[in-house]
């Protein structure tokens, strides 16, 4: 959205959205206001065309999110497993994952710790 510009305000509790009109139009959001233009912008993302790829190449370079909070729960229908993740941008994110899934996730996390030097796996202790 070209013109369109963002302020966190100064009491850390707001943002304020101004849109390149006559006049400016300018829209204040807190934080729950902002979590809910978040979601319904997602659900729109979801539905777009391109869709986001389904495969991820590894290697690349991204803005991981460090040490994030995160629990995991079977989903009672089915025995799937629910893992949900704490993004400091986005709040808690919830994903399900099939027994095969889970166990695919498993043993990619455990080659993953068990590749790794010793001086590096005694830090996640």
């Amino acid at each position: 959205m070209s013109g369109v510009s963002w302020k966190l305000d100064d009491d850390f509790k707001t943002v304020t959205i101004t849109f390149p009109s006559t006049p400016p139009v300018a829209i204040k959001m807190d934080a729950d206001g902002a979590g809910r233009m978040m979601q319904d912008l997602g659900e729109f993302r979801a539905r777009m065309k391109p869709e986001t790829p389904s495969t991820y190449q590894t290697g690349q370079k991204c803005e991981a999110v460090p040490y994030p909070a995160w629990r995991t729960e079977p989903e009672l229908m089915q025995g799937n497993t629910v893992l949900h993740i704490r993004d400091p941008r986005f709040g808690w994110l919830h994903y399900m994952f099939s027994k095969e899934d889970t166990q695919k996730l498993i043993s990619q996390l455990q080659a993953q710790l068990n590749a790794r030097p010793e001086t590096q796996s005694s830090k996640l202790n």
